[in-house]
């Protein structure tokens, strides 16, 4: 069974409050931004909290807590846990356990926000017209931690001090109370709420599936730039482990980098990075799927000349990904027990590693060129 118990009813709380939230920002905020203005500290106040609230999701509830992906400083989790609760997305307790079973139980049912189930249900209908009941099985990690629990014990105290409180009191230090309650608190969780539901809701509707064609999740640069890197959403369903979502250098991932920043500063450790010969085989993988069931399908003249060129091509690109893979396991498996008679060994396997990742380059630089010489290939394969 699913730990968390999913029951259909009007969850009045929730309406109400983010219900409330919606309206004031859309009438209200305006209003004052007419009559009153802007100022720029209350744009300063806006942003930062946008930004620790924001990153507090990304970086904390979602990748530190909720799936592990590395190890952080007992200061970096307690940072995470106040200023994800400003954000009043519950603790992070709850959070992690409906979020593990969203992934283990992806688009059935058991999903607390399954995708199946509609749009506006993934986006926030599950929290309007259910209640969740985790029982926390699947956290026990969490349990362990006593930061983690003291902040699910006293939710609501951690969430209006460091959501309400917080930002009141610098508001009323710079003379812009009024403007701090509507642009600070309720503006800002209005759009931090609604930005991350995005992920649940256009992340398994639009966007592109780049490494399992398969699945609901899609990754979307738009809801990327809104969410501080969560938009690659594919990616991170296939490997949900990683520290990242944007894997490439130029994808918008500030999460990943403030991450990658941490470490640097020995505040993280053991970040959980996805072997590059892996993603290059579920990006192929998935490139060849989708010429398959697209020649398939059609009855095209050059099709099956150009399948079985293909079906060629991913083979000996397959066969370099699995020689690069098998001796990067064989380097890191010496590399663990390593001794002074071993260092020869050593210094020959990754020479011999180099090569196979120079041989799987060229792999995949000769089947990129196939798929974009003909406009067939290049449609079906999505490159």
């Amino acid at each position: 069974m699913s730990p968390v118990r999913m029951v259909r009813t009007v969850n009045v709380v929730n309406l109400c409050f983010f219900g409330t939230l919606l309206l004031v920002s859309l009438t209200a905020l305006p209003w004052y931004a007419m009559r009153v203005g802007i100022s720029r500290a209350e744009w300063g106040l806006f942003l930062a909290f946008v930004i620790l609230t924001g990153c507090s999701i990304t970086v904390g509830y979602h990748r530190l807590f909720a799936h592990r992906s590395f190890q952080a400083h007992p200061l970096v989790t307690l940072l995470n846990l106040f200023f994800g609760a400003a954000a009043f997305e519950q603790s992070a307790l709850w959070w992690s356990s409906l979020h593990r079973d969203h992934h283990r139980y992806v688009d059935t049912e058991r999903d607390p926000y399954n995708i199946k189930q509609g749009f506006w249900h993934a986006h926030w209908g599950w929290l309007l017209f259910w209640r969740s009941a985790p029982d926390y099985s699947n956290v026990k990690d969490l349990q362990a931690d006593a930061l983690v629990m003291h902040q699910h014990r006293y939710y609501l105290l951690w969430a209006i001090t460091a959501g309400v409180l917080v930002p009141l009191a610098i508001g009323a230090a710079t003379d812009h109370l009024l403007g701090a309650f509507l642009l600070g608190v309720v503006g800002r969780l209005t759009f931090v709420h609604h930005s991350t539901w995005c992920i649940n809701s256009v992340c398994h509707v639009f966007g592109r599936a780049t490494y399992d064609i398969d699945a609901t999740a899609r990754d979307h640069w738009l809801v990327a730039l809104i969410t501080n890197g969560e938009g690659y959403h594919n990616f991170h369903h296939r490997f949900a482990s990683d520290y990242r979502n944007g894997v490439r250098w130029y994808h918008w991932d500030p999460s990943k980098w403030l991450i990658a920043a941490m470490r640097w500063c020995g505040l993280a450790r053991k970040l959980y990075r996805t072997p590059q010969h892996a993603i290059l085989a579920a990006k192929a993988a998935a490139e060849h799927q989708r010429i398959e069931r697209t020649l398939g399908g059609q009855r095209v003249t050059e099709g099956p000349r150009l399948l079985e060129l293909v079906r060629e091509r991913y083979a000996t690109l397959k066969a370099a990904l699995y020689e690069w893979e098998r001796w990067e396991k064989e380097y890191r498996r010496l590399r663990e027990t390593l001794s002074e008679a071993s260092q020869t060994s050593l210094l020959t396997l990754k020479e011999q590693v180099a090569a196979k990742r120079l041989a799987c380059r060229e792999a995949r630089r000769v089947w990129i060129a196939l798929l974009t010489s003909h406009p067939l290939l290049a449609r079906a394969a999505q490159v």
